[in-house]
């Protein structure tokens, strides 16, 4: 038996995960949270697609998302040898059960040029006096947004994604502590 420690989520939310355990025993998928079966199914019935945010799981016409933190280890539990470096289709061979494996692409060089260039821009007007702190706000905020959707949506991978969200994120100073 493999287990694995995981966050199981709806698509398109991010908001509370569940934590579950996956049980991998006998040709089939066991999640628990503490000590209640949350779902049991056979490895035959899963359509797996693997995207930047975790392991999007198909069954009896339900989605669900699973984060898991040995990534490599899952994947081969569930028929993919290995998580290629872009999409491909496997098969697995123990048990039959074939698994769609999306890697998400890179974006294109003009679209990451351009969320690059809107961070610079937000970094410049921060310091402009020509430039009102609720627009550069604003425009702060509608990127940081658009980086989350396009991680979300599978066109950004997660070191990109933590790169550039991490700019973003760096242009807004921390409180500053005064002592009392």
């Amino acid at each position: 038996m493999s287990s694995f420690n995981a966050r199981l989520r709806l698509p398109g939310r991010t908001r509370l995960p569940l934590g579950v355990e996956v049980d991998i025993l006998h040709e089939r998928m066991t999640l628990t949270a503490g000590d209640r079966t949350v779902a049991d199914w056979p490895l035959e019935r899963l359509d797996v697609t693997v995207l930047a945010d975790g392991f999007h799981i198909k069954v009896d016409d339900e989605e669900m998302v699973l984060s898991v933190s040995d990534t490599t280890r899952f994947a081969a539990e569930l028929g993919v040898d290995s998580l290629p470096s872009r999409g491909i289709a496997s098969e697995n061979a123990r048990t039959g059960l074939a698994s769609r494996i999306m890697v998400p692409s890179e974006p294109d060089l003009a679209q990451l040029d351009g969320l690059r260039t809107r961070i610079a821009e937000i970094a410049r007007n921060l310091t402009s006096d020509t430039v009102a702190p609720e627009t550069v706000f604003a425009d702060w905020l509608r990127l940081l947004k658009e980086i989350n959707r396009l991680h979300g949506e599978g066109s950004l991978s997660n070191p990109l994604y933590y790169q550039l969200n991490t700019h973003l994120l760096d242009l807004i100073p921390g409180p500053a502590f005064s002592p009392v």
